[in-house]
């Protein structure tokens, strides 16, 4: 069988996390997140990650974005348990990486072994509980506002600065 494409790896996820997190639907704009959920009557965009690893092994998880600032939620079926990471942690964690994931600026994007995931990352959870732990990371997430506005400002620089020198190599002569 053909290996799936990167968009779709997460969809079994997301189908387990529709079943179990009320109001939740799927994302009207994929490059936003994965899902939407209703928090407090506003929505947000939360991204779904699968991991199939067993709990003994490392459990890749690839092409992270914190510079959205949104959740992160993995769901680990071998493992027994979801992994959900809220706005604010994502970004801490991302803090802690020396490069990113295809890039020098882990905020841009990240991999993470579940195993390299420290509790104060991440809050794990069975699915029973998953609805109120991703309300509350989004409520904690939200409670971060400076957090949010540094990722804005550095997603900013970054266009700005692919800008700058997507124009410096057009106008570059041999």
């Amino acid at each position: 069988m053909a290996r799936q494409t990167i968009r779709s790896e997460g969809n079994k996820a997301e189908v387990e996390f529709l079943k179990l997190v009320d109001g939740a639907r799927l994302s009207d704009n994929p490059r936003r997140g994965d899902v939407i959920v209703p928090v407090d009557g506003k929505d947000f965009y939360v991204e779904i990650k699968e991991c199939h690893a067993k709990p003994s092994g490392t459990g890749t998880i690839n092409q992270v974005r914190p510079i959205k600032y949104i959740c992160c939620v993995i769901w680990a079926p071998k493992h027994g348990y979801w992994y959900v990471l809220s706005p604010d942690q994502l970004v801490r964690f991302a803090a802690e990486k020396k490069r990113g994931q295809h890039t020098e600026i882990p905020f841009e994007c990240m991999n993470f072994s579940l195993s390299s995931l420290d509790e104060e990352y991440h809050t794990k959870c069975k699915g029973k509980n998953l609805a109120k732990v991703v309300v509350e990371a989004v409520r904690r997430g939200e409670t971060h506002a400076s957090l949010r506005a540094l990722m804005n400002d550095a997603f900013q620089e970054i266009r700005a600065m692919s800008e700058k020198y997507k124009q410096a190599v057009k106008e570059h002569r041999v």
